[in-house]
């Protein structure tokens, strides 16, 4: 009798302590990836729409032209057409770009060790056996397929141990990915049908679980 006790007394405590094991993995957005006193930040919200479109344009045209030179001059006729216009609106390009680098490049150091679950798209780093053991874990689908790539805190770099690597299917379909998560900046050489690419990551997670997203 004595041992049923104690067995009902073990069950019984294992049961109750279930949802606070539950509550240890924290559910977080892309948001949640930026420190809050940036989240909400816009270098460009005293502009006028024009102005931002303006702006934003010579941003993406300085990040994806290839460098000036003789061969590629031509690519910069329209972004030279272009500059007067920040002179004449006393738009201060550089102010802009450094406090967007900011917002961009900043994580979160509390979120250390942490074992979250977020949600996002996955493009795959290494398949093994037919299985992804090493992904990036995305915002949106075809991220980093497309240039620019998402901003380095909006780039998760993520690892499965072999045996639990995920059977390669569609992979444009939204997971959930749970595991410990860390910030840690790292770069990683990411090959494209029209060549490779540096990615800036902001993040990186040894996960223990992908599943499909659902609500």
């Amino acid at each position: 009798m004595k041992t049923v006790i104690q067995t009902m007394i073990i069950l019984a405590a294992g049961i109750l302590c279930l949802p606070l094991m539950a509550e240890e993995v924290r559910q977080i957005t892309w948001k949640d990836l930026v420190p809050a006193h940036l989240a909400d930040v816009d270098p460009v919200a005293h502009l006028t729409p024009d102005q931002q479109d303006l702006v934003g344009w010579i941003m993406y045209m300085l990040e994806t032209l290839p460098p000036r030179s003789a061969e590629t001059e031509d690519l910069y006729e329209s972004l030279d057409q272009e500059m007067p216009l920040l002179k004449k609106y006393n738009i201060d390009l550089k102010q802009i770009m450094e406090r967007t680098r900011e917002i961009q490049t900043a994580v979160v150091k509390e979120l250390d060790g942490q074992d979250v679950r977020m949600p996002g798209y996955l493009l795959p780093l290494e398949i093994t056996d037919g299985k992804v053991t090493e992904f990036l874990l995305v915002p949106y689908v075809g991220a980093c397929i497309h240039v620019p790539p998402p901003p380095p805190n909006q780039i998760v770099h993520v690892k499965l141990d072999p045996e639990d690597g995920l059977k390669s299917g569609n992979l444009f379909d939204p997971v959930w990915v749970t595991g410990k998560i860390k910030a840690k900046s790292m770069v990683k050489d990411l090959f494209l049908i029209d060549g490779s690419a540096n990615i800036d990551i902001g993040y990186t997670m040894q996960a223990d679980r992908v599943e499909p997203y659902k609500q």
